[in-house]
């Protein structure tokens, strides 16, 4: 299995899970890994796309009514993604694995970028170890 890897830290549209059928898979037969104020839903599975990951975000509607606020915590953890995924990528792509991921938002309060951030890197390290994939601090050095 061949994917393209883009070197640039982008989060473009082939890297967005966006599929029912996955979406419903990574839910029903999938595992997470949680790092409060984020639950990580994840699954090895054929992806439409030929990309090594794919991710999408969630914010319930319910704890935050306004708009805005949760399309300021879908973009920052849409960020932090983007700047934590290239290890993962690496280390999927060297197994020949494809994964999807859903980044579900559980907290009451809108975070600060480096809380978000810190909380993406420690969720992907339980995802990481729970998966027997490279841990998150071995593929950065």
């Amino acid at each position: 299995m061949s994917f393209s890897h883009q070197e640039n830290q982008s989060f473009s549209r082939p890297y967005r899970l966006k599929s029912k059928d996955a979406l419903n898979a990574v839910f029903t037969k999938g595992e997470k890994a949680q790092a409060w104020p984020i639950v990580l839903h994840y699954l090895d599975l054929g992806l439409p796309q030929p990309v090594p990951c794919q991710a999408t975000v969630s914010v319930s509607k319910r704890r935050f009514k306004k708009a805005v606020d949760r399309n300021r915590i879908k973009r920052l953890i849409r960020e932090a993604w983007r700047l934590e995924k290239t290890p993962l990528e690496k280390s999927l792509l060297e197994q020949g694995k494809q994964r999807a991921i859903v980044f579900i938002f559980v907290g009451n309060e809108i975070p600060t970028f480096d809380k978000i951030r810190s909380c993406v890197q420690d969720a992907l390290k339980k995802m990481n170890r729970q998966t027997n994939l490279p841990s998150h601090d071995e593929a950065v050095s």
